[in-house]
């Protein structure tokens, strides 16, 4: 989250007058770490799916006061009490420290970050502690903590586990994060299934296509040494419930199968109409990306060669926001962005299509996912 955004969102979390499930107002900064440590525990042991919010210098009515030059915590403060802190399994809270300002106050932002290792709890304590207890577990529900001296009920503690363990997540969640571990999948002719949760299916098959569909690929069907291709649709089910379908592309006459790639948009040309430049993409935080991965077998060296292929002519952002930045450092850099499309153009593909307006419009698109991953690698390397 940038601050803007952090900005905006505890100002609206302040207007409210009131404390909540993942937010709480603090009028100063605890005086001892045992009190700060408890209430950073009982933030991280949330069920839902939210970071949480420890907001100093706002008095318990959302009255800003501000923070003291003298009452300040810093970032590295918090981050050594954590880590000098003896935790069971040795998971440790992630937190950041941000200073704000609103109506004119600075106030200091301590953001717990959602997590799926709960619960944390301490496996033995520091000898200056008097309340905190080992191996109990607090948490938040509503707007109270647990308290110091109690543990939370065993019905929220099974709750944390279910959370840890995914099965707090909706079916689909489920069944996207199970695909990281490919041992947990058999696969049935067209059909694959979870060991531990067969009712959780990735069902597959071939799309029908008329002969134009067949004849007429998009354009990276062409980086391939085969440029023959087809369809599949592909089902992700719960329960013989549907939750979500992708297209499937077999590129290259059978040798690699991906989910189709995004279309994206960037650039303006001289009469500053939009678009100029266009090509695939994947996010590397979406359920398609995930998908490429669990397909892909990187023991099977044509299908190795084929994704190798493939990748050189689309791009691969890490989420939604690098897409952004960088489609606004292509509009800043077009010329740029042209002189990589020229020495692109240098590759030679052969596109197999009587269409002399598609082999052209092609050959454009595959130069410019070219360009374009040069310019995201430099794009990252002063960016990073």
């Amino acid at each position: 989250m940038n601050y803007t955004s952090l900005e905006s969102k505890i100002k609206n979390l302040i207007d409210r007058k009131s404390e909540g499930e993942y937010w709480d107002f603090k009028q100063e900064w605890h005086k001892d770490n045992e009190r700060l440590l408890h209430d950073i525990l009982c933030f991280a042991n949330t069920v839902h799916d939210r970071d949480c919010y420890l907001i100093i210098g706002v008095s318990d009515t959302g009255e800003i006061v501000g923070v003291s030059e003298e009452n300040r915590r810093k970032q590295v403060d918090i981050l050594d009490l954590l880590s000098n802190t003896v935790f069971a399994g040795d998971n440790i809270p992630k937190v950041r420290l941000n200073t704000i300002k609103i109506q004119g106050k600075e106030i200091d932002v301590l953001t717990i970050f959602n997590s799926y290792t709960v619960p944390y709890y301490l496996k033995t304590k520091c000898k200056k502690y008097n309340n905190i207890r080992e191996g109990y577990i607090y948490t938040r529900v509503g707007d109270r903590n647990t308290p110091i001296n109690q543990n939370a009920s065993i019905q929220q503690i099974e709750m944390l586990w279910k959370k840890r363990l995914g099965l707090t997540q909706p079916p689909l969640i489920q069944i996207v994060n199970r695909l990281g571990n490919k041992l947990e999948w058999v696969q049935n002719e067209d059909t694959y299934y979870n060991i531990y949760k067969p009712e959780f299916k990735l069902e597959m098959e071939y799309e029908d296509e008329d002969e134009d569909d067949r004849n007429s690929g998009e354009f990276y069907v062409y980086s391939q040494v085969n440029s023959r291709f087809m369809y599949k649709n592909l089902k992700i089910i719960c329960n013989g419930t549907i939750l979500k379908e992708f297209q499937i592309v077999v590129l290259d006459s059978g040798r690699y199968e991906t989910p189709v790639p995004i279309w994206g948009f960037t650039g303006f040309d001289e009469w500053r109409h939009d678009n100029k430049y266009t090509y695939k993409y994947f996010l590397k935080d979406s359920v398609d990306y995930k998908l490429q991965q669990f397909f892909f077998d990187t023991e099977n060296e044509e299908e190795v060669y084929a994704k190798r292929r493939l990748d050189e002519v689309i791009l691969y952002y890490e989420n939604e926001e690098e897409k952004s930045a960088f489609e606004f450092y292509v509009e800043n850099k077009q010329s740029l962005i042209e002189s990589y499309v020229i020495e692109a153009d240098e590759k030679y593909y052969e596109i197999d299509t009587n269409n002399e307006m598609e082999a052209k419009e092609c050959r454009r698109r595959l130069s410019t996912g070219l360009a374009l991953n040069k310019a995201l690698q430099e794009f990252r390397t002063f960016y990073k």
